[in-house]
């Protein structure tokens, strides 16, 4: 009846409902997931086109103590942004945009002992960075560089090291298909795609061309970043929407 009236898990079983607020990146909703006789045919063409937002590249490490940073206050700080200057981010980016897996990496990296200190044994810690190169780039030695830039400003980091975990972008979409092309925004948030322009042209808000179906995943307004702000929208949209469902 071209509405949504629940959803069909894999097994093949259905949860009906009177709306569905689907948390899954726009390209798999509406070219695998929703039947193409139900999408107008200038939305599937918009899709196809959408553009993603640069790959990530992630590596986890467990390390025999704290990272050792020279400046005292990062050693105290759950999630730190590594990058010498705004220069180095404007470079960053322009390389980004150049489509060149960037020279001087940006990493924004998570130590769990400052958020969570059950993560790990006493006196031990588990960390996390990621950055980002461009969609198809081939990585190379991505890692050991990672690993470099933080052995600058901690040194005797490398030293503490017992293990890594390596996630490519490949890697990053088979564990979680909403990180398509290992990227984490669900499209590029540059002007193009932003605002009344996101997912696409003519989509820019949570309710879909089907009725009762509502988009709150990062693929929607306002993206990746602003957390729970798509889902948030979607939320109330739907509950607007509700009385005449």
């Amino acid at each position: 009846n071209g509405r949504a009236e629940g959803v069909r898990s894999s097994a093949g079983d259905v949860t009906a409902r009177r709306a569905v607020l689907a948390d899954v990146h726009a390209v798999a909703l509406y070219l695998d997931l929703l039947p193409r006789e139900h999408v107008p045919s200038r939305v599937l063409d918009g899709i196809e086109k959408l553009e993603l937002d640069p790959a990530t590249f992630k590596v986890d490490w467990t390390l025999d103590a704290p990272i050792p940073w020279a400046a005292t206050d990062a050693r105290r700080a759950p999630v730190i942004h590594v990058a010498e200057s705004i220069d180095e981010l404007t470079l960053t980016a322009s390389e980004l945009a150049r489509g060149l897996v960037p020279s001087t990496p940006f990493l924004v990296m998570g130590q769990y002992s400052m958020g969570d200190p059950s993560r790990q044994p006493d006196g031990k810690e588990t960390a996390w960075a990621y950055t980002h190169l461009p969609q198809g780039a081939d990585p190379g030695d991505l890692a050991e560089r990672m690993e470099a830039r933080v052995e600058a400003l901690a040194p005797g980091f490398h030293a503490l090291i017992r293990r890594r975990h390596v996630w490519t972008p490949t890697l990053l979409e088979q564990a979680n298909e909403n990180l398509r092309g290992g990227a984490l925004n669900g499209g590029t948030a540059q002007l193009h795609q932003q605002l009344i322009f996101r997912p696409v042209p003519g989509l820019g808000r949570p309710e879909t061309p089907v009725r009762g179906l509502f988009l709150c995943s990062s693929s929607a307004h306002p993206g990746g970043g602003v957390h729970g702000g798509p889902g948030a929208i979607a939320a109330r949209a739907a509950l607007r929407k509700l009385p005449r469902l």
